[in-house]
């Protein structure tokens, strides 16, 4: 039996928590509009909602809100009320868990089993429960590999289940992905996502999951809420429902809608004797990582070599 189906002694179970958002925004201080405004949701424990929308629309923003790490220091960016589990998320220590976009930007410390013990220690978890809940951790999103493993040996797709891992170690009731696989190639994509659902379905933890590439959660949640461009939300349902009234609103706005080819427009042509914008001569591309000799030599010419 692996770690993955019996938690450890002393994890807290995960039950999901629950969101409930009343009017809901946030004003970044200087800007002039409002990052979100007007968002009335529940989210119920258990339940697994993937938020859409264009760029702009808030959607980082609420996740950030939700994992209790922006601060109204001044009294005037909050608006409305926003509860996990009946609670300011500032005060739901350890309840939400919040995995970022950049696999690079999310690793702490050199080895694999320091970082994923590293939210632990700062939850003060007692040190006899915190190495059996880092296996089990790790085994849950698939990495296999030494706790002294170092986390610069690891690839992108590999460092994004490390951050999983680091998230889910702490057993939150709430898992927030914000645009968890972007950055990653096809292969790394499927494995944070089965990553992700292996998880879910062992802790039962609520998910708030960003994402512009629908297909790629569409059997994973059962909701889909969309926030507007201009505040609240647009549209509410199940992904069958959302995708079939708003296919074409999300194409628009960027998101990757199976069955649609987002809108592109053609470049307008130059018009004139205007300056070229660039221009190559005898250009060679490759996909191989260049040597410290050709990065040195392409310095001295005054170019550097391509990848």
């Amino acid at each position: 039996m692996t770690a993955a189906a019996v938690r450890p002694p002393g994890t807290p179970a995960a039950a999901g928590a629950r969101v409930e958002a009343r009017g809901f925004g946030w004003h970044h201080p200087g800007r002039e509009a409002p990052a979100l405004r007007g968002i009335d949701l529940v989210v119920e424990p258990g339940e697994r909602v993937l938020l859409l929308g264009p760029s702009g629309a808030g959607k980082s923003t609420f996740l950030h809100a939700l994992a209790g790490v922006l601060h109204d220091d001044d009294g005037l960016s909050r608006h409305g009320e926003l509860l996990l589990d009946g609670t300011d998320p500032d005060r739901a220590r350890g309840r939400a868990g919040l995995v970022q976009q950049d696999p690079e930007s999310q690793v702490v410390l050199s080895r694999i089993g320091d970082d994923t013990a590293f939210g632990l220690e700062n939850l003060a978890v007692p040190r006899e429960q915190i190495w059996p809940r880092v296996r089990a951790a790790l085994d849950d999103v698939g990495l296999a590999l030494p706790l002294d493993h170092p986390t610069a040996a690891l690839s992108g797709g590999q460092k994004q289940r490390l951050a999983l891992a680091g998230a889910v170690a702490m057993s939150p009731g709430l898992l927030l992905l914000d645009e968890p696989t972007a950055n990653l190639d096809p292969a790394g994509v499927r494995q944070v996502r089965d990553a992700v659902a292996r998880c879910l379905d062992r802790s039962g933890a609520t998910l708030v999951v960003v994402e512009h590439r629908v297909a790629v959660w569409a059997d994973v949640v059962d909701r889909v809420v969309v926030l507007g461009r201009d505040g609240g939300i647009t549209h509410d349902g199940s992904p069958a429902q959302v995708l079939g009234e708003a296919a074409d609103e999300l194409s628009r706005a960027g998101v990757w809608v199976p069955g649609r080819v987002p809108p592109t427009r053609a470049p307008a042509r130059p018009r004139g004797d205007a300056e070229p914008l660039l221009s190559a001569a005898a250009l060679a591309v490759s996909r191989t990582q260049p040597s410290a000799r050709q990065l040195r030599a392409g310095a001295g010419r005054g170019g550097g070599a391509g990848r």
